[in-house]
Parts: structure tokens; C-alpha cells; sequence
């Protein structure tokens, strides 16, 4: 199957700096908003989302013509953003408040009324997410952290649709008790 992408793709493989310009137009939001999701730092998130793009740009000569493009990427900045997360151990520090308001303020633009209590239930979430199975993790954390559907999750991690069904189905579940458990809502 011929996407409308493909041959932007084949050019950028072909070096055409430009063209993967164009590329990185199409899906640097997506990219950016999905490694703010991961790891809640603007900083850090410009860094994933940079070296993701770079690795794609080096990568593209090995990309199979005819997939789709945006899952490809966010298999890149998944384990990219896994790799400089774990070197920096980010994920061992707290959400900060000013963190906090700057990815809403990246992320949305609703209003919140009392944002010491959205840091205090995002920390609740993060604590739940370390008792997950790594494999719970990873499909929650592209789920709603990257924002990817349960095909494009499975093309990611190159699992089954189904075993990603279950593991996401299990992982809610066991969030949904962990969650009720420390009174989040």
C-alpha cells in the first residue's frame, strides 16, 4: 500500500534534507507532546523529541516502504525516551508544580482550580504505575502517554493486537484498584 508519505520518505532517505523537513513539520507536535507525556519536562522532552528525529533521519534508509510513518517514529522516541530517561533517572524525581504547569500549559489549555491537588494525584498515578509489570507500563505509557492506538502500540513493540489488549485491559484494572486503594479519583 502507497501512503502519501512514502515518497517524502524515499527522498529523505535519499538525503534530501528538506523533504525530511517536511517530515519533522508533519509529526514534530505529535513527537513533542508525546515525550512531554512521558517524561513531564519540557527540557528534557525537546531532547527525546531532537534525538528521536535523529535517529529516524539515520534510520530512514531502513525504513519499509509502504508502512505507516508516525508508528515508526514513536517506536524510535519510546525507546529513545527509555534511554536517556533511565541515564538521567528522571522517573526517580518528583513532579515539580512549575513542571506541572508548564506541560498543561503545553498540553491543554483547560483551567484548574486547585493545581497542588493535580500534582498531588499525579504522583499518586506515577506511584501506582512503578507496581505495573514492565509490559503493563510500557502499553499504558504509549497508550495515554504517546497517545497511540492498539495497532499502532502493537506494530511499536512488535506484540500481537491481542496480547496488547489484555496487558492494556489488565493494566487499567490493576490501576483502577491501586488508584481506589489511595483514594485518587
Amino acid at each position: 500500500m502507497f501512503t502519501c508519505e512514502d515518497d517524502l520518505i524515499k527522498r529523505a532517505a535519499c538525503g534530501d534534507q528538506e523533504t525530511f523537513r517536511q517530515l519533522w513539520e508533519n509529526h514534530h507536535a505529535i513527537a513533542m507532546a508525546s515525550a512531554l507525556r512521558l517524561c513531564h519536562q519540557h527540557a528534557l522532552a525537546e531532547e527525546i523529541t531532537q534525538g528521536a528525529f535523529l535517529l529516524a533521519w539515520r534510520g530512514l534508509p531502513r525504513f519499509h516502504e509502504g508502512s505507516p510513518f508516525r508508528p515508526w517514529l514513536m517506536r524510535i522516541l519510546y525507546r529513545h525516551a527509555l534511554d536517556v530517561m533511565e541515564k538521567q533517572r528522571s522517573y526517580l524525581h518528583p513532579l515539580s508544580l512549575d513542571g506541572v504547569v508548564e506541560v498543561d500549559g503545553q498540553l491543554n489549555s483547560r483551567g484548574h482550580t486547585d493545581l497542588q491537588e493535580q500534582v498531588a494525584q499525579r504522583e499518586e498515578v506515577r506511584h501506582a504505575l512503578t507496581k505495573l509489570s514492565a509490559d503493563q507500563r510500557r502499553v499504558v505509557v504509549l497508550r495515554y502517554g504517546a497517545d497511540l492506538t492498539e495497532l499502532d502500540i502493537a506494530q511499536v513493540l512488535g506484540w500481537p493486537v491481542g496480547t496488547v489488549k489484555s496487558r492494556l485491559n489488565r493494566a487499567r484494572e490493576r490501576l483502577r484498584i491501586l488508584l481506589m486503594d489511595e483514594g485518587v479519583s
